[in-house]
Parts: structure tokens; C-alpha cells; sequence
């Protein structure tokens, strides 16, 4: 869990350890928002600003 209805699941790829940040909406529906490579300990707040924004589209 990040924050508020924000999950995040860690991606393993070429690039490096990726994660997703993702809502559960309505019904079963998962919905990723967000997808970066993580460079550091802390998941960055702006990545986070920027899933919240989408998230709170996703939910209306």
C-alpha cells in the first residue's frame, strides 16, 4: 500500500526493478496508473502526484 486507494507491484525487467503503481476500481477491475523504474529506496512524489491524479479520474 503507497497511500489512499494508491497499491504498488514490483516489476522485474531489463532496465531493472520497475513497479506499477495501480486502483482497484469497481467490480474486479485492477487499473495500473502508473509505471516507472525505481532508482531509489523512496517512490518518488511526483510519480505519486501523478497516479493520484489519474486514480481519482479512474474512481469518479
Amino acid at each position: 500500500h503507497v497511500t489512499g486507494p494508491l497499491w504498488e507491484m514490483r516489476l522485474a525487467g531489463r532496465d531493472g526493478i520497475a513497479r506499477a503503481l495501480y486502483v482497484a476500481a469497481t467490480g474486479r477491475r485492477v487499473v495500473v496508473v502508473r509505471v516507472f523504474v525505481k532508482k531509489t529506496r523512496r517512490t518518488p512524489r511526483r510519480e505519486i502526484d501523478v497516479a493520484l491524479k489519474r486514480a481519482r479520474e479512474v474512481l469518479q
